[in-house]
């Protein structure tokens, strides 16, 4: 097994917002018509529809993130799913007998929320990583053309470093944020990990 790329890690976390508001507005939107309808017969189909499109949206999900734990592209896993949807059967009323789908719905509902929080961790790590590494520049930035002291992290120093002045302080930030910096494809591969740990057990759980 390869060891999983960081910025694909990155690339997955904050894809993950957008596609969990494209499937749960396709959920809900595809539940709420079609229920009402289900007594006309109608709303079957459509159901089945919803479950159809909720469905193609987890296993793409699902077959990204399989793509990614191997460090590889494998070419065989939308043919062999494009295959074992035709062995199931042409039939929209199939798709409401199959557990895979409902957990879909599961999917589509929840992969809002869970995408909020990858979408936010994604841009909040590296921007708060390289916004700390570069704390003198800041500092002399403010300085020099704001003619404003910058004092940060005085708080939590206290009672550390209380002999440097502000600027070197911003220094021992900066360090902070290089140590960061340096860490920052482990601390995504590790919540890449975690985010295909989900979409691995609602697909299959």
């Amino acid at each position: 097994m390869k060891k999983q790329n960081a910025f694909k890690a990155w690339n997955l976390l904050i894809l993950s917002l957008p596609k969990g508001i494209i499937a749960f507005v396709v959920a809900i939107a595809g539940i709420c018509v079609s229920l009402p309808l289900a007594i006309l017969w109608i709303g079957l189909p459509m159901l089945a529809l919803t479950f159809a499109l909720c469905r193609g949206f987890m296993e793409q999900e699902e077959q990204q993130v399989s793509r990614w734990m191997r460090g590889s592209d494998p070419k065989h896993s939308i043919t062999d799913h494009s295959a074992a949807l035709k062995s199931e059967g042409s039939s929209f009323f199939s798709l409401l007998k199959e557990g895979r789908s409902y957990r879909s719905i599961l999917y589509s509902l929840v992969q809002l929320p869970i995408g909020i929080a990858a979408f936010t961790i994604a841009v909040v790590l590296p921007i708060t990583a390289f916004a700390v590494m570069l704390a003198p520049l800041a500092y002399k930035i403010s300085e020099s053309f704001f003619s404003y002291e910058l004092d940060a992290f005085e708080w939590v120093n206290y009672p550390l470093f209380t002999e440097l002045t502000s600027y070197e302080r911003s220094w021992v930030a900066a360090g902070v944020g290089l140590v960061l910096v340096l860490l920052l494809p482990l601390i995504l591969r590790g919540f890449g990990r975690l985010y295909a740990a989900w979409i691995q057990a609602v697909s299959h759980a």
